[in-house]
This record gives C-alpha cells, structure tokens and sequence, in this order.
C-alpha cells in the first residue's frame, strides 16, 4: 500500500493546509486507527533491531531528557563490534527509556516510499524518525526544532503540549536563544492512533507516555530559508571579480566606498524573482534522491545500448536543473559540470529520480535524434549520473 501525501492530511485538503497551516500554524488532526499501520509496526521494528548494526547516533535511548549510556545496551568493545545486548536493551526500556531510531526510512521501504511523497508535495527535502515508548517517563523535555514536523502516531497513544513560539524562525546556533514559553498551551491532547500532528519550526513542544507501547513517526521537512538563498546569491557572485578581490583597506574611503557601491549594484542585481526562482529549481534538483539499486541486473543493464523499452532514471540528483550557456544548457552532477545542445533539453527535464522513463518515451520528447540521444545517456550512465534499467 503506498499512501499519498493528500491521504496523509485528509479530511483537509491540500489547498487548505498549505493556505492556513504549513510554515503558519500548529495542526492536529485526528484520523482512523490503523491509517498509518501499514508504514511500520512493532514486528517490523523488531526485525529491523535484530538485523541491522544500529548504534548511536543512529538508535538511541533517552530517559528524561537526557541520553542513557550506550554501554548499557550495547556489548562491550572488546568483544569485538559492538551490537545491541538484547538483555541490556529490555532492562533500559522497563526503566522507562524512550527507542528512537533516526532515518528509518532507510530501513523501512513504505517509510521512504512516503518521504518521497513529502518531498513532492512539499518541495523540500523529508526523513522520518521512529519513537518507540512504553512507560511514563518522557524522552525529550520541553522544546523547539529547527525544522518542521509532521507527527504520525502509528500504534497506542501518547500525550502532547505544544506552545506558539517565543521567537519566530528561530535558527540552528542563532544569534540569541528563543525564552522558554511561559503562557498557556496552544493545545494539550492525546495523540491517538491514526492522528496527525503539524509542528512549524519553533513551535515548542513535549510528548508524554501514557504507560502503553506507543510508537509515532516524526517525519523532518526542511524547506528553503531565506539564509539558504542569500548564501546561494553570494556563491553565485564569485564569478565577479570584484566579489573574489580584497577590500581596498589602505587605497582609502573613496575608493571603500567605490568598491561597496560595486557589491551592492551587484547583489541587487541577484535579488530578483527571477534568481529566486532559479535558486528554487536548483533547490528542488537538489532534494535528496532515494538509492535504486538493483545489483543482481545492473553491472549488466547500466552499459547496455538503449531500446526503446530500456528505462531510464537519475541516479545523483532529484531531477536535472538546466541554465541557459551559450547556445545550449548545462547542468551540475557527479561532481562535474555538463553541457548539452538545446534540442537535449526537452528529453533530460523528463528525466528524474522518483520515476524511470522510457528511452522511447525521451526519444519522442526530444527534438534531438535518437543517436545523439542515445549516445548523451550512455555518456551519463558511464558517469553514474543516469541509471539504466532493461524494459519489461
């Protein structure tokens, strides 16, 4: 079952919770139990813990707040690589600890099947977390995330106080802490199965236990900051010289002045819509792609010639972000800059990380012929920028 990102937040429509909620205002919605059940449950989490090597940071246990040692429920070093000791694991959990096991998309396949839906629908790159609970003691203390949030209660229950933010847009290492709240909760409720929490970043907020298994999803979403355009901006600017030059200190105020004058002519010139919108596409080609390996086929298929049947999808980014140059276009992966003619352009737009398309499908799209087509994605695939996948 793969559930969609407009199933995720129904009854509410997607229009109304990106007008009235997202990067706004907190959200709860309460939804069928077992909605979710199918994303991860405890006899998956149990085989995940039992065949995979997973030590901190990646699992971790905290117990009010703060971390329990991890010599408590892992074997010791000198017995070789460390492992979970199932013993020490049970013995912290009955103490009231708190599982949390980071980025279990990755070991998850319905997980990452919906954090590529987040990211589609949200432009902005999505992993997802697992907390696992049992007892009353709460895991974290009182806080805010640099990131917003969308809470999936998978299994039992659990508590949740959330408070507006005491400073708007907070940052990682920002220039001065966001106060603890110290009015009333915005909202004070159990978190049933099947509910939904959204969470802005820097809503403050803490999760009780009620003393049953509970198991909940917190999914990461990380949205461009305008930080993230300015620091875009200047990285495009090296290009002037006079950005890549040395401050006249000694050649005096006039000439300071000059040459702040040429800095600011040249960063207005970038703060535009249209540079904007340019950072956006290269934002969304950027968006952490998920891993398609298929080893059994493809040290067969990647340098196979193409058919029309053969399919083809991006291997190293989200989706290909073309700039005009010269007569043509170029594009960033695999470390390297890479030009292509114009009549390219329509067949490489079609190609993307989430979906693989048909050679004869980006054939028929292309104004290029089918050999120059042909021959531009043997190059990419011997690049690694491409995957090649035989057709069925």
């Amino acid at each position: 079952m793969t559930m969609d990102f407009d199933q995720v937040i129904a009854p509410m429509g997607r229009a109304d919770f990106l007008r009235n909620h997202w990067d706004k205002s907190f959200l709860h919605l309460s939804g069928t139990a077992g909605r979710f059940a199918h994303l991860l449950g405890w006899d998956e989490l149990n085989s995940v813990l039992e065949q995979h090597r997973l030590t901190p940071p990646r699992l971790k246990l905290y117990l009010g707040g703060q971390p329990v040692d991890a010599h408590r429920f892992l074997t010791p070093p000198n017995l070789g690589v460390p492992r979970l000791d199932s013993g020490g694991l049970a013995a912290c959990l009955a103490e009231g600890a708190t599982l949390i096991l980071d980025d279990v998309q990755e070991v998850a396949p319905p997980v990452r099947a919906l954090m590529q839906q987040f990211q589609a629908a949200l432009h902005t790159d999505a992993f997802a977390n697992l907390y696992a609970s049992w007892h009353s003691q709460n895991g974290f203390d009182l806080h805010w995330d640099p990131q917003a949030a969308i809470v999936l209660q998978l299994r039992g229950r659990k508590r949740w106080v959330v408070y507006e933010p005491t400073r708007l847009h907070p940052l990682d290492n920002d220039v001065e802490p966001a106060p603890r709240p110290t009015g009333q909760p915005v909202w004070d409720g159990m978190m049933e199965d099947g509910d939904l929490l959204y969470i802005p970043r820097g809503w403050w907020h803490v999760a009780y236990p009620v003393n049953e298994p509970s198991l909940h999803l917190t999914v990461s979403l990380t949205p461009p900051k305008s930080l993230d355009f300015l620091g875009w901006v200047v990285s495009r600017l090296r290009s002037e010289e006079a950005v890549r030059a040395n401050l006249p200190v000694l050649a005096g105020d006039a000439a300071l002045t000059a040459h702040v004058k040429t800095l600011r002519r040249l960063i207005d010139g970038m703060l535009t819509e249209k540079t904007a919108a340019e950072f956006l596409r290269e934002w969304d080609a950027n968006i952490g792609p998920a891993p398609r390996i298929k080893v059994q086929q493809a040290p067969y298929e990647q340098f196979a010639p193409l058919t029309d049947a053969s399919r083809v999808r991006l291997g190293s980014l989200n989706r290909l972000y073309l700039t005009p140059k010269g007569a043509g276009f170029e594009f960033k992966a695999a470390g390297r800059n890479w030009s292509v003619p114009s009549d390219l352009k329509p067949a490489l737009e079609m190609l993307s990380n989430a979906r693989a398309t048909t050679f004869g499908e980006l054939s028929a799209k292309a104004s290029a012929s089918a050999a120059n087509l042909r021959n531009s994605l043997g190059v990419l695939a011997r690049a690694g920028v491409v995957v090649i996948e035989a057709g069925q």
